[in-house]
């Protein structure tokens, strides 16, 4: 019991450190990329290929309030959406093809769960949506859908087809789903 203390602190700032490093969005093709930070501190992205199509049954994004009674998870204490400021984007980007590209990716992936340090992000046009992986952790595909309509009834900002990033981010799951403008910085 008497290192409690110093064993729950550097556990700490060890998570933190995981958690302090920031992923920048730089310009791709429209696609699915994992994105990862090398011992050198330099990113790398890799393709990764999904198929995206229609009858991959996305459901239909929810950008009220209204979405959040439609929860499907308890999410663990201390899970928040957070509107991080900085560039929008376009608004048909996310809502017209982001939302079902990124629900497709995540759905390929089934159980495999991506790398700790990793982001799981899908390019379309102006609008990035992505996944942190603090830990080794699947993408879910209903979690995905809960996360963005929470995010975005917190984060509601909308402007001539224009709409701010947000997030929601679960430290008890060590994950983070979002959506941001190209060239952001996020993680």
């Amino acid at each position: 019991m008497k290192f409690t203390g110093p064993i729950f602190l550097l556990s700490a700032m060890l998570s933190s450190t995981v958690l302090a490093q920031t992923i920048q969005l730089p310009q791709l093709p429209d696609g699915t990329y994992l994105i990862s930070i090398g011992e050198d501190g330099k990113q790398t992205y890799t393709e990764i290929t999904a198929s995206v199509n229609a009858t991959n049954n996305a459901p239909t994004p929810g950008i009220s309030s209204s979405a959040r009674l439609g929860k499907r998870f308890n999410w663990p204490s201390n899970t928040y959406p957070w509107c991080p400021g900085g560039d929008w984007f376009l608004q048909d980007d996310f809502y017209n093809h982001g939302w079902d590209a990124f629900y497709a990716s995540c759905a390929d992936g089934g159980d495999h769960k991506f790398p700790a340090g990793t982001t799981l992000a899908n390019y379309q046009g102006t609008s990035v949506s992505y996944m942190c992986s603090y830990t080794a952790n699947p993408c879910r595909p209903d979690e995905w859908v809960d996360a963005v309509n929470w995010a975005a009834s917190n984060c509601h900002g909308r402007s001539n087809g224009w709409m701010e990033p947000a997030y929601l981010h679960v430290p008890a799951w060590n994950k983070r789903y979002g959506y941001a403008k190209v060239g952001s910085s996020i993680c």
